[in-house]
């Protein structure tokens, strides 16, 4: 059992790394590898913490977006639900789902990277695309933990400035996680075993974090995201064969 944590703190490692060099990541990469090792609701309750301490930490640096959140206010609300409603499916599904559902995020995030899709999103169409993406990302995080692929193909495609886009992508995982902790909350997952672990992996993920982020400017990008989508290959096949066997 203990290597069985020691090998959960080495996902929580490298998921903060990714997430502190590139703004995102953290569950895209946590999730599946965590799962791995532990059950799918457990790995949910012990990511949620150290995510929303990472979001806090990304939001505050500068200047809190005030017209940023305006400007993404019912993408937001529209999240909120959709977080709600994934969740309720979430436990009313096998776990053979669940993981499929976590490859297909995986496969489709990996052919958006490599067909390098550029999307445009005209401004008259936020009103009523913003809620839509919100909702989706809402539901698709409940069931699959893993909003960061359809967000971020959105606020790419809004054309949002490096600053502005961390901080858009940081205040929707933010929102996020604290509805699915609101949500979670009601599994009694969180016994004083898993909040010890939590916290504890916490630590470990602030810490890795906070290196992602001292070394992001020195590292070839590009060798990195190259490292990190033969990985998430590997996880999104591993997961296939695990909800087909």
């Amino acid at each position: 059992m203990e290597l069985t944590w020691v090998a959960v703190a080495g996902a929580f490692l490298l998921a903060s790394f990714v997430k502190g060099t590139t703004a995102m990541g953290f569950p895209l990469i946590a999730t599946p590898m965590v799962a791995l090792l532990v059950d799918i609701k457990t790995t949910y309750a012990l990511l949620v913490l150290p995510n929303i301490l990472m979001d806090t930490f990304q939001i505050a640096r500068g200047r809190l977006p005030w017209l940023l959140w305006r400007r993404l206010l019912s993408l937001l609300a529209a999240t909120v639900v959709g977080v709600f409603l994934g969740t309720r499916i979430l436990v009313r599904v096998p776990e053979r789902f669940i993981y499929l559902a976590l490859a297909v995020m995986i496969l489709v995030f990996l052919v958006t990277v490599y067909l390098d899709l550029r999307i445009k999103v005209p401004p008259r169409w936020e009103g009523s695309l913003g809620p839509a993406v919100g909702f989706a990302g809402g539901v698709l995080a409940g069931i699959t933990n893993v909003v960061g692929p359809l967000t971020a193909l959105y606020i790419l495609a809004l054309g949002f400035e490096k600053r502005e886009f961390v901080k858009a992508v940081a205040s929707i995982f933010f929102i996020t996680k604290v509805s699915q902790l609101a949500a979670i909350s009601r599994w009694g997952l969180y016994t004083v075993e898993i909040l010890r672990w939590s916290v504890g992996l916490s630590t470990v993920a602030l810490l890795a974090f906070w290196v992602g982020l001292r070394v992001q400017d020195r590292v070839p990008q590009e060798t990195f995201r190259r490292i990190l989508y033969v990985l998430l290959f590997g996880m999104g096949v591993v997961f296939v064969c695990r909800s087909v066997a």
